[in-house]
């Protein structure tokens, strides 16, 4: 895929967007040292390039009483325009909020939003009943929590941002209009107050109030830019690490807040006890920066696996159900 080529003033408002994609053209303005009009310019430039692809809102569905379940699905005897529709059928699950397209040990990765594990089991059958002959293996994990990290290499620094951290959370109670509201930033981080009142019934100040609230109880962790990294040079891999100690975790997950490459890491149940998602220059870069890791906390990581993410093909942080 062609590199996009960009200036450091446009790679700043991508990391601003990045960190918080609900700011306005002036508060981003006035931290790049740009004009709020050629701020609105070059964001809507790199949209029209298709570097910004939308804006997600980081909803902790923990809080809602979801549990975070992922498949990895190995496919068989599936041609270009089955795996087409395949894939469609996924992404039209109501508890189905990311699909994934990879390559490696497995083929696709979902992510299921599951209030129990009667629910998770209904919406695994009925995968299996339409589309088990095209199954060759799978694997379920839980995950609890996820760390998430800002693209700090997109600007070359350190993250230096929160931590956003999705799941293994206590239940909050909101109603419907709050839920509303959720559907509306998840689709759309940058949706106008505006457009949200049109929708609820609701005044402007109500749902401004409303979303400081959900910030506050940490329902919303935050809002990012959808970026195409690929357009910028990267590749996206995700890798499984067996350990052989725990007790250093602190320490492992400060290692990778700290580093600009290193995306998010996940605690599992059912696969490996760790996984981490880097965004690296090539596989060569990955492996050297996993030979960091080994160096930094030695006699810790048995073994690892890796696969390539080629594509988000659904990725919206509350289920629709």
């Amino acid at each position: 895929m062609l590199k996009i080529k960009l200036d450091l003033k446009d790679r700043k408002i991508l990391y601003e967007l990045d960190i918080n994609a609900r700011q306005t053209y002036s508060q981003i303005a006035k931290k790049v040292k740009l004009s709020k009009q050629v701020v609105k310019y070059r964001i809507e430039q790199l949209e029209k390039e298709g570097i910004v692809k939308g804006y997600s809102t980081m909803i902790d569905t923990s809080k809602l009483g979801y549990t975070i379940f992922r498949i990895y699905l190995k496919l068989k005897n599936i041609n270009p325009q089955k795996k087409k529709e395949f894939v469609h059928y996924l992404k039209i699950q109501k508890n189905i909020w990311a699909v994934v397209l990879t390559a490696g040990n497995w083929d696709v990765a979902l992510g299921l939003a599951i209030k129990d594990i009667y629910q998770f089991y209904d919406s695994w059958e009925k995968i299996l009943k339409d589309y088990l002959p095209s199954i060759k293996d799978y694997k379920v994990c839980i995950y609890s929590p996820i760390y998430h990290f800002a693209k700090a290499y997109i600007v070359g620094k350190e993250d230096s941002s929160k931590i956003r951290i999705l799941g293994g959370k206590k239940q909050e109670q909101i109603d419907k209009i709050d839920i509303l509201i959720l559907r509306e930033l998840a689709q759309n981080a940058r949706v106008s107050l505006l457009e949200i009142s049109k929708k609820t019934d609701k005044t402007a100040e109500s749902i401004s109030y409303r979303i400081k609230q959900l910030e506050k109880k940490g329902i919303i962790q935050g809002y990012r830019a959808i970026i195409d990294i690929n357009l910028l040079g990267y590749e996206f891999y995700k890798t499984e690490f067996r350990l052989s100690r725990w007790n250093n975790f602190d320490q492992i997950l400060t290692f990778a807040h700290l580093h600009p490459n290193i995306y998010q890491i996940d605690k599992t149940i059912g696969g490996e006890i760790l996984e981490m998602e880097f965004h690296v220059k090539n596989l060569n870069h990955l492996l050297k920066l996993i030979e960091e890791l080994e160096n930094e906390f030695p006699n810790t990581i048995e073994s690892y696996n890796y696969i390539t993410i080629l594509s988000e093909e659904k990725h919206i942080y509350m289920p629709e159900d």
